[in-house]
């Protein structure tokens, strides 16, 4: 019995290595890919709905599409729901820990819930990561920026 479970795990594996489960797999990460310029354009339209629903369906045929994840946390934000739109930056940045966009989004989300601080730990890896600078990077910093003076700008309210 255990030579025949062997043999059967060989064929598959073998099976799986095949030109033709690799066509597949091909396929299937363009056509994701393709639902997701859709649902960039429908988000551009200020349709997030629609790009939501094109972006769920681009990460069925492909569930590590990182732009797909980030793509439907921004359809999240845009209808209003940061927390979800974290999740899924948290989850393309698990799949791509170095993704410019995804540490960019989320730190802009971060800043949104009042997390400074985790907003300044990308921005300390996009640093990292952009070492002669990049556009992520310099978007994180201006946004960090424009935060604390709008904390400082708030504290000074308050004593006034």
């Amino acid at each position: 019995m255990r030579i025949q479970s062997i043999l059967a795990v060989s064929v598959l594996v073998g099976s799986l290595a095949s030109p033709a489960f690799a066509q597949t797999a091909e396929k299937y990460r363009l056509f994701s890919n393709d639902l997701v310029a859709k649902a960039a354009a429908d988000m551009k339209s200020n349709e997030p709905r629609a790009a939501q629903a094109l972006y769920e369906r681009a990460l069925v045929a492909n569930p590590a599409n990182v732009d797909a994840l980030i793509g439907l946390g921004r359809a999240h934000e845009a209808q209003g729901h940061v927390g979800s739109g974290l999740k899924y930056y948290r989850k393309a940045l698990e799949i791509e820990p170095n993704d410019r966009d995804a540490l960019e989004v989320q730190a802009l989300a971060f800043l949104k819930r009042n997390l400074a601080e985790k907003a300044e730990g990308n921005r300390d890896k996009l640093a990292r990561i952009c070492q002669s600078g990049c556009t992520e990077l310099k978007t994180v910093e201006t946004a960090i920026e424009e935060y604390r003076a709008r904390q400082a700008s708030a504290e000074l309210a308050k004593e006034g």
